[in-house]
């Protein structure tokens, strides 16, 4: 069967910025399911280059993934596959929990939920051979005899080792060469899935599971190698959800990268209290290349924090700021706005401590209740009506009744924070500066961020 994977057009923040990933997870679905002998095509609408149109009939089985910012992009490419005879397969971190919604609009056939590789590869062997027994296929949703249909959740996959890796070479991957970091080109790889710090505004505890399961040191060089010498990268972005869980891990990729004498420059994203434990594998990180990292501050609020389940508190990120600086890292911290029981003070409140710790980047979101979350639950039933709500759903926006912050008055808010922040003072105005050139974000961009950012 010929098969054809779409990556939708990227919007938010995303877009305004001019980040441009390849499409991991839909690459691992690929390679998957050319190692079951299936034939696949992808197609990533991101790359404004290749927008060219899709002849949907040349194809049997369309598969689709989406978050929940691209909902709408999604259903429109479903509606376009399906009225030309395709199958419509749709999956991705927010498909799962919305899957009746989707169905009903008759656009789509099928929903993956969770991990897609095993699951969409077993789905097309049935497709192929003709068998509807759909029910006995672990981890779908679909309609029989009018009926929404929800089958057995499909387990984990515990031996990552066993996947290939992801099909890069089913795209262009020099399309993906503008994303610079320090001037480098840089892509993205993950080492690991799952999360066990469950907080209240992230679904990924729930999508990937709260066991976390560890590719092989082995694996993850085979792969850095493959994307610095085949790909020619000379940077990569460690998108797991918490990179440094297991410091002995960090520390034996490290000593790997350093021993093959790749000229590499790295980020990764990182939990505070386990950076203040493990001083010695940040200095090994900065050996092996690491240039910056990513750090999860929030909130300067103790009964915010507790609310969102962290499990730090202020000092912790005090300390892991100076930690990382001592040992010459650039860091991200990002903060969220805009809390159930926040108000105008406690907002300025966070981004004078933003200013306090006085980091390289500072990203401030508001708070954001993807389906998947706790907050969620908490604010379903307060969610504002949009024609299109979904496409609201990027941080840049509040999207339910709060309590104390109206949706206009929160949008100043959070063009404030950046403004106040990045103007903090001479030296920051002329960093910002510098890392503007030095990450070739030109004028052009900056407009596209502010015009998505006042949601115009």
């Amino acid at each position: 069967m010929n098969i054809l994977l779409i990556n939708p057009a990227p919007s938010g923040t995303l877009k305004a910025t001019g980040v441009l990933f390849p499409p991991l997870g839909l690459l691992y679905v690929a390679a998957y399911a050319e190692k079951e002998g299936h034939r696949v095509v992808v197609r990533d609408l991101a790359v404004r280059k290749r927008k060219e149109g899709i002849e949907f009939k040349k194809y049997d089985i369309v598969g689709i993934s989406t978050d929940t910012t691209r909902h709408r992009q999604a259903l429109q490419l479903a509606k376009e596959a399906k009225s030309s005879g395709c199958t419509v397969v749709m999956g991705g971190p927010h498909p799962g929990y919305v899957d009746e919604e989707i169905l009903l609009t008759k656009r789509v056939d099928f929903i993956v939920h969770g991990e897609g590789e095993v699951t969409f590869s077993e789905l097309v062997a049935f497709l192929q051979r003709d068998d509807r027994n759909f029910h006995s296929i672990q981890g779908i949703s679909f309609f029989s005899n009018g009926q929404l249909v929800r089958t057995a959740p499909r387990p984990f996959i515990e031996d990552l080792d066993r996947l290939p890796l992801p099909a890069r070479h089913l795209v262009h991957m020099d399309d993906y060469q503008r994303t610079r970091f320090g001037g480098r080109p840089i892509t993205p790889l993950i080492t690991s899935r799952g999360c066990p710090y469950q907080c209240a505004f992230c679904a990924s505890s729930h999508f990937w599971g709260t066991k976390v399961r560890m590719r092989s040191v082995a694996s993850v060089l085979e792969e850095v190698e493959e994307i610095h010498r085949r790909y020619h990268f000379n940077a990569v972005a460690f998108v797991d959800d918490t990179f440094n869980l297991s410091p002995e891990r960090v520390i034996e990729i490290c000593h790997g990268i350093t021993e093959r004498k790749l000229d590499l420059w790295w980020w990764c994203l990182s939990r505070i209290d386990l950076l203040l434990r493990n001083e010695a594998m940040v200095k090994e990180m900065v050996r092996a290349g690491a240039r910056s990292v990513f750090i999860g501050v929030e909130s300067p609020h103790p009964r915010t924090l507790e609310a969102w389940k962290k499990g730090i508190d202020v000092e912790n990120a005090v300390q892991a700021v100076d930690l990382l600086k001592r040992n010459g890292l650039e860091i991200h911290a990002s903060y969220i706005l805009g809390g159930i029981e926040e108000t105008v003070a406690t907002i300025h409140e966070t981004i004078r401590f933003a200013k306090r710790l006085d980091t390289n980047i500072a990203q401030f979101s508001i708070l954001t209740p993807y389906p998947g979350t706790a907050i969620y639950e908490q604010v379903k039933d307060r969610i504002i009506k949009w024609r299109s709500p979904w496409s609201f759903f990027d941080m840049q926006h509040l999207v339910f009744r709060h309590d104390h912050l109206s949706f206009v008055r929160m949008e100043w808010l959070l063009l404030k924070a950046h403004l106040l922040y990045y103007t903090r003072s001479k030296k920051a105005i002329q960093d910002t500066w510098h890392h503007i050139k030095k990450h070739h974000l030109g004028f052009r961009t900056l407009l596209r961020f502010l015009r998505d950012h006042l949601g115009s």
